[in-house]
């Protein structure tokens, strides 16, 4: 059984959100950027730091969207 276990691949997938009207009234700005020419782009946090998902969805992504790509 833990044989079994370690064949299962695992996906990660990351939907960043839209900032909420109190993070805008307050003057935050997302601190995510998108590199979108590539097939999975990194995720860039800040300046120094990138993570690279299997999918990635950015703040406008829709929920149908999000679902048909990463779960079917």
């Amino acid at each position: 059984m833990i044989d079994e276990a370690k064949g299962i691949p695992v996906r990660v997938a990351l939907r960043c959100r839209p900032l909420v009207p109190k993070e805008i009234n307050e003057g935050s700005q997302s601190c995510l950027s998108f590199n979108h020419g590539e097939p999975v782009p990194p995720v860039i946090v800040g300046t120094e730091k990138a993570f690279t998902y299997d999918y990635v969805f950015d703040p406008m992504a829709e929920q149908e969207e999000v679902f048909t790509v990463a779960v079917l």
